[in-house]
């Protein structure tokens, strides 16, 4: 397996289902607890969002040295790092803390 190898990153035109989208690294719910992953698969479902999940590259540890090696990702959502939410409407948020921020202001409504 080559070094921050992509594995499966959808095309920006590809259909997602009306649901949300997280692309995730191979560390996926894994690795210590600042891990940006893990981080932002905990607030989606802390705040109680359904999400699909993608672990969309492999080999390259908090993103280092992503520059040219994940085209795929680059085209999707603009930049070359991990984690990324997708969103139904096609549109993406990148990074954890974006992530995170964005998973607590739209928490869908609680069931009574």
């Amino acid at each position: 397996m080559a070094l921050g190898r992509e594995i499966a990153v959808p095309a920006p035109d590809s259909p997602t289902g009306a649901r949300l989208t997280l692309l995730v690294c191979h560390l996926d719910d894994g690795g210590l607890p600042p891990h940006a992953c893990k981080r932002a698969q905990r607030a989606l479902r802390a705040a109680g969002h359904d999400f699909d999940k993608i672990v969309a590259a492999r080999g390259v540890l908090f993103g280092l040295f992503t520059t040219g090696r994940r085209p795929k990702l680059k085209q999707l959502s603009g930049q070359e790092q991990l984690p990324v939410l997708r969103l139904p409407d096609g549109t993406t948020i990148n990074g954890s803390s974006n992530i995170i921020a964005w998973a607590n202001e739209h928490a869908p409504p609680t069931v009574a």
